[in-house]
């Protein structure tokens, strides 16, 4: 069965601001998150960098960029008079994927204030668990973008779910790493967080792809 685009009312015939706007927003996440990607994989090889600190720069930038955009969405849906169930939900999605991109920029910033000293061999699973924390991210915002155009959201929502779930088992098998490790507790707790913060993103992909799917199965025909 067919789901009415926003509805009922097509407002992205009335106005392409909205549209690209909201468009901009998700592009923003996965621009933010190739950064993010690249900026841990450079001080995972060579410390904070200029390199690395000039992306956590281009991150906080493009976040930045989300808030603003998100109030304009914001505005623009009480402009056009979406129905206030529909609106709510809108909002509710939006300000749980933007939460995606904070989490980047802490994560970078935490990085850059504490800069954690990350034993070789948990590196390795490191650079899987972002791997997969962006792929996870990216099947969100391809779910999002295929809701706002009336179509089924099953496959991304499933592809983030499955995706969240291997980032969970990586961070168990990195923890327990750390514990093993024999260096101070200090540091151990430290790189214990380090994991714990870059296995929060996937967790926030998986609230936003709950409450797509709770939009999708209200929101139908």
């Amino acid at each position: 069965m067919k789901r009415k685009t926003l509805l009922g009312l097509d407002i992205f015939k009335k106005t392409h601001e909205l549209e690209k706007m909201i468009t901009a927003f998700l592009l923003n996440i996965i621009q933010a998150g190739i950064f993010y990607g690249q900026a841990m994989k450079i001080y995972l090889e060579e410390g904070a960098s200029s390199s690395f600190l000039e992306l956590v720069h281009k991150v906080s930038t493009l976040e930045a960029e989300n808030d603003a955009y998100r109030r304009k969405i914001e505005n623009n849906l009480y402009q056009y008079m979406i129905l206030p169930d529909m609106r709510s939900d809108i909002l509710k999605l939006l300000e749980m994927c933007d939460k995606v991109i904070n989490k980047y920029e802490s994560n970078l910033l935490v990085v850059s204030v504490e800069k954690p000293k990350v034993f070789t061999s948990l590196k390795e699973g490191l650079i899987k668990m972002i791997h997969w924390d962006l792929e996870c991210v990216g099947s969100l915002v391809s779910g999002v973008r295929t809701f706002f155009s009336g179509k089924s959201i099953k496959e991304f929502t499933l592809q983030t779910y499955t995706t969240e779930h291997f980032v969970d088992e990586e961070a168990l098998k990195l923890k327990e790493m750390v514990f093993n490790e024999k260096i101070e507790l200090a540091r151990q707790i430290q790189l214990k967080e380090f994991v714990y913060h870059i296995e929060k993103i996937s967790d926030i992909a998986e609230d936003a792809a709950d409450i797509l799917n709770i939009m999708a199965v209200k929101h139908a025909l």
